[in-house]
């Protein structure tokens, strides 16, 4: 028999007995299913803090807003005490209109009402945007207390502590959801282990005649191991479907509402790389539970 035959049989002999114990086949399948949809979830949730952080990062700006009457001298000063710090990469001017152009835009259910208004309720500001590594410089607490200081100042918005603090929960979150992926994986192989082991059972008689006629320990055990593998695949592809649907329909529904919290928030699905990981999760899950399957004592 040729080695493309005999891998033929293999793998025509594995889906018969998934076929026959297919009730229990499927439990396992959903079950695994499960079990990767909510590694996923967390690499999702983790996926988009990351990306939440990296445009903060990349965007972060100190927002000055002006004392009423400050004039253009005024302004002039604080984007020279801007500039003089070299944290600064570029200053705009907002005006009160722009402000309130700004609001509407991004709040649209609250746009009536700020249009509404007989007066302008939002400050001339200055925005300055930081240079990529101000974040982190040692220069920067100081520069913001200058620029508090100023006598145009009426507030300076800006908060280091909380991107540091996002960053801390996106650590968390990655190290929790490491482990709740191990606890999930190891769960879904025992499931495969006793869903393969019934199958097993099933197929005793059929064993015991291998046995007796000579035939090779990869023979025999080769089918339940290539059982718990196409569960463990099957398991993985539907989990990754899962939560492809699920992603769809957060963007949709978030896109209808009023704010579009998708557009605000940039939400992006996992890169190919970490949706191939979890696949390879479900396989890995399939591969310990036929492991543990097709033990000797399980096979004697």
């Amino acid at each position: 028999m040729s080695v493309a035959a005999f891998l033929a049989a293999l793998v025509e002999e594995a889906w018969a007995g998934l076929v026959r114990a297919r009730r229990m086949t499927t439990i396992s399948v959903l079950t695994i299913a499960v079990s990767i949809f909510l590694v996923g979830v967390f690499l999702l949730v983790v996926e988009n803090l990351r990306g939440l952080v990296e445009t903060v990062r990349g965007e972060t700006s100190v927002t000055v807003f002006l004392r009423p009457g400050a004039g253009s001298e005024a302004r002039e000063d604080l984007a020279r005490v801007a500039r003089d710090s070299r944290l600064v990469g570029a200053v705009r001017h907002v005006t009160p209109e722009e402000a309130r152009a700004r609001f509407s835009s991004w709040w649209r259910s609250l746009a009536p009402a700020a249009g509404s208004l007989t007066t302008n309720p939002f400050p001339e500001s200055l925005e300055f945007d930081l240079l990529p590594d101000a974040a982190r410089s040692e220069a920067l607490p100081g520069f913001l207390r200058n620029l508090a200081a100023h006598a145009a100042a009426e507030e300076v918005q800006f908060d280091v502590e909380w991107i540091r603090r996002l960053r801390g929960v996106v650590a968390v979150v990655r190290s929790g959801g490491t482990a709740l992926a191990v606890i999930l994986v190891l769960g879904a192989a025992f499931t495969i282990a006793n869903v393969v082991r019934l199958t097993i059972l099933l197929h005793r008689d059929e064993i015991e005649i291998l046995r007796l006629v000579g035939a090779p320990e990869f023979l025999i055990r080769g089918p339940f191991l290539l059982g718990g593998l196409v569960q463990g695949l099957f398991g993985g592809v539907l989990a990754l479907g899962f939560l492809a649907l699920a992603f769809r329909a957060l963007v949709w529904w978030s896109s209808r509402a009023q704010e579009n919290v998708a557009g605000l928030l940039g939400l992006r699905f996992l890169p190919p790389a970490t949706a191939a990981l979890l696949v390879a999760g479900g396989l890995v899950a399939g591969l310990l539970g036929g492991g543990i399957a097709v033990r000797r004592r399980n096979l004697a």
